[in-house]
């Protein structure tokens, strides 16, 4: 009822606006449309008259409008910012309709990148060629997506990667432990953030966002594309890497805050000749802050470099390097819960702000991407894609916190600490071919691909201990590394693990999008999947386990009818996921993959010239073959699991008039455990709220001298989190609400944010804290 209500809501604006705006028969109208250099036509273009302040932006099919002109010779403009105004002189008569093109001497994706006039449905940005692998409009596509682009995360002053995904209808991305990784919880289920520009990224850290064009959540397993090992159940989360355009911009941003928050970022991009064939784009900063704990600090570096070039008008090429340090304290302190709390917020809520650890426990985290991508056009319907990835870490020393909270007549907490290494890296190909073609009157575009994902692990090992007991509410002694260093056991003397690893996973996949009309079209994929594990070596004793080559089938249907064309479609999809284990049971015989089944149905819609855009969608997800203890032997496992996740989403983004935009969301979520050795009519650990509701509604003015000033706020809602399978303990629900207040001038932008305004307390899905209420100021210098 709400999502209804909000669309009549915007409806019922757009009415009263186009009635305001209703033509007087003595004036004239200028139209017209804007093109790219390629004569792609290009939404969000400026277009005013000259010395009037009559102006409006084009629609998302490139067009424009210019109402309600007294008779007489005009100059139009068309404007983006960096480019230069291209001016027509156009003639109006009375009652006439006078026609006004204009083209850009850019791509459509420079432009797009750089357009300022924000009156447009900036929050919809739904392009991507990431699903499924293949040019399709969200209209087209029977899987339901949602992205965060720049625009929305530079409105809201994001600085944390999780903070932006908590826009997304029905995920939870709260969970932050040990060096700063992140995951998110989508539709139940658990995934990591490993996925970059569509390949394997395996980074353990938090992803800096000042290289991000947008965040893409992609709903419901998704096997058939992406395989397995990166991707979970619920979903996954694909980040887009900012990439070169073929203009001179050099967008210089400082921000500082609470904590102590100190923040810099340059965006650099250049055309290295005069054809702009070869463009290069350089991103870098640094961010250091002071945690809202007792103690607890970040200094992380950040770098990355993207360069392109066109070799000619069938090749080109795509490199980009990242590399990040990470170096600070533990990223957030917080207590495993004990047995018998009922109320979490009441027993830790006056530990909120304690960490029993110091600013010695210092950790340095290195890490690198690199991304290389080949695209060939072999004619006008066919295509390949090559790409090759490769990224990891080498971080020798890792030190983590773990307090247990032991309740009684005097509170306590146990201190256990943990030194670990990471050491790994992945190395991935793919090669994708794309193409259409018609049998008959029907249309397909299809995609055959293969790939190939090697995951290693060099030595690494985990060594930790109990150091002491000390009083909840008393303060604790220092932690100096200098006494701390010598009391953790080395590799070879008492470390609970010390190995090394090595996994390849192989995927053939092919996907056929059927137009059987203009209107209906069918998609069939499917995905033949193989694992070679080639085994963990126990270092410690040279023992090697968990070898085994298993593989999989993976199917993908969907369906979608457009009820009315380009605005309305109706769709349906049958989605699998799936996952491999090295464990066996009592005989030894190797256990077969578990597998994701999904049946979901919805509405897309992109109404009123864009100005609406709704996604409602029901699932259901139900999970086979879970490994499970045997209860006739818990020392086993046996293979006879079940789990169900079945729910329902909203998501609506709005443009009632120029200026003002909105987007919202809401997710209902009921995950259920159907068969286990215990626990079973109970929901999942870490599976979310049931409840979880976003929205967002910003207004900037579109002219007169405050031009460019605007406001935003927005509330997000959780509901309560269970911490165990047994359901005995939930972190308690929880509301925020965060506002914005920006001056976006052509060359600088000033925004300044105050994040939980409530300043309520909440924690994450592992009983992490999260920050009270903060605020961030920044600046940002355009050249």
């Amino acid at each position: 009822m709400r999502v209804i209500a909000l669309a009549m809501a915007c409806l019922f604006l757009v009415l009263l606006n186009t009635a305001a705006n209703a033509q007087n028969p003595a004036n004239g109208t200028i139209k017209g449309r804007v093109t790219a250099e390629d004569g792609t036509l290009v939404p969000g273009v400026g277009v005013r008259l000259k010395d009037s302040r009559k102006q409006t932006i084009t629609h998302e099919n490139g067009t424009y409008t210019l109402r309600n002109i007294a008779p007489g010779t005009y100059t139009v403009e068309a404007f983006v910012a960096g480019h230069d105004v291209i001016s027509r002189s156009v003639t109006v008569t009375a009652g006439q309709t006078a026609e006004a093109d204009f083209q850009l001497s850019a791509s459509k994706q420079t432009l797009q990148e750089v357009i300022v006039a924000g009156g447009r449905n900036k929050f919809a940005k739904k392009e991507t060629d990431y699903v499924a692998r293949m040019p399709l409009k969200n209209l087209e596509n029977p899987q339901v997506y949602s992205i965060v682009g720049s625009e929305l995360m530079q409105e809201q002053v994001i600085l944390d990667y999780k903070d932006a995904i908590k826009n997304v209808a029905g995920v939870n991305s709260t969970e932050t432990v040990s060096n700063g990784r992140t995951s998110t919880i989508i539709r139940g289920f658990r995934t990591q953030n490993y996925i970059r520009n569509g390949m394997m990224a395996n980074q353990l850290v938090t992803v800096d966002i000042s290289n991000l064009e947008r965040i893409e959540v992609i709903k419901g397993p998704s096997g058939t594309l992406f395989g397995t090992g990166a991707v979970s159940y619920g979903g996954l989360v694909n980040r887009v890497t900012k990439k070169p355009l073929e203009i001179f911009k050099t967008d210089i941003s400082l921000t500082a805050g609470s904590y102590n928050l100190n923040r810099i970022t340059v965006d650099l991009n250049a055309p290295l000749n005069d054809e702009k064939t070869a463009l290069l784009r350089v991103n870098f900063g640094r961010h250091a802050v002071e945690s809202f704990q007792e103690a607890g600090f970040k200094r992380n570096y950040f770098l990355s470099a993207a360069f392109s070039y066109k070799a000619s008008e069938r090749l080109s090429f795509l490199v980009d390097l990242e590399m990040f340090r990470n170096h600070g304290t533990p990223s957030i302190a917080y207590l495993n819960p004990a047995a018998g709390v009922t109320d979490y917020k009441e027993a830790m809520g006056k530990y909120f702000k304690r960490t029993y650890y110091t600013n010695d426990l210092v950790s340095t985290f290195p890490g690198y991407n690199v991304f290389a991508q080949m695209n060939y056009k072999i004619s006008n319907n066919w295509n390949t894609t090559t790409v090759f990835s490769t990224g990891g870490v080498n971080a020798r020393n890792q030190y983590q916190f773990t307090g247990t909270w032991r309740p009684g007549g005097v509170d306590s907490i146990t201190r256990t600490l943990q030194k670990y290494s990471h050491n790994y890296n992945t190395i991935q190909f793919q090669q994708n071919l794309n193409g259409e073609f018609h049998t008959g009157s029907v249309k397909h575009r299809v995609l055959v691909g293969v790939d190939y994902l090697a995951d290693i692990t060099q030595p690494t090992y985990t060594s930790r201990f109990v150091l002491d007991t000390v009083s909840a509410s008393a303060p604790t002694r220092f932690l100096m590394m200098e006494k701390i260093y010598p009391l953790f056991p080395s590799p070879t003397a008492g470390a609970s693990n010390y190995y090394k690893s090595h996994l390849d996973r192989y995927g053939v996949y092919a996907s056929d999008v059927i137009n059987f009309t203009e209107r209906l079209l069918l998609m069939l994929s499917v995905r033949w999947d193989r694992v070679d594990n080639l085994g963990t070596t126990n270092l410690l004793n040279g023992n090697v386990t968990g070898r085994y080559s298993k593989s999989s089938f993976s199917p993908k249907f969907g369906a979608v009818y457009q009820v009315i064309k380009d605005q309305l479609s109706v769709f349906a999809n049958y989605q699998n996921g799936f996952s491999y284990s090295a464990q066996t049971d009592k005989q030894g015989n190797l256990f077969k993959p578990e597998q994701a089944n999904q049946w979901e149905g919805g509405v897309k819609a992109d109404l009123l010239h864009n100005k609406l855009e709704v996604t409602l969608s029901a699932y259901d997800i139900s999970v086979t073959d879970k490994l499970r203890s045997n209860p006739e032997d818990p020392a086993f496992m046996i293979q006879d699991g079940t789990q169900k996740s079945k729910g329902f989403e909203a998501e609506v983004t709005a443009n009632p008039f120029p200026g003002f935009n909105i987007t919202a969301g809401y997710g209902f979520n009921e995950s259920e455990i159907t068969k286990a050795a215990a626990n079973v009519g109970k929901r999942p650990a870490r599976s979310g709220g049931k409840h979880m509701a976003n929205t967002w509604i910003s207004y900037r003015l579109m002219r007169g001298k405050l031009q460019g000033l605007g406001i935003g706020a927005g509330a997000f809602y959780n509901s309560e989190t269970v911490f165990d399978d047994a359901n005995t303990l939930f972190f308690p629900s929880y509301a925020l609400v965060n506002g914005t207040v920006f001056y976006d001038r052509p060359g600088y932008r000033i925004g300044v944010k105050l994040d939980n305004i409530s300043n309520t307390m909440y924690w994450g899905p592992w009983g992490e804290p999260q920050p009270p209420r903060n605020y961030a100021v920044n600046l940002v210098i355009k050249l």
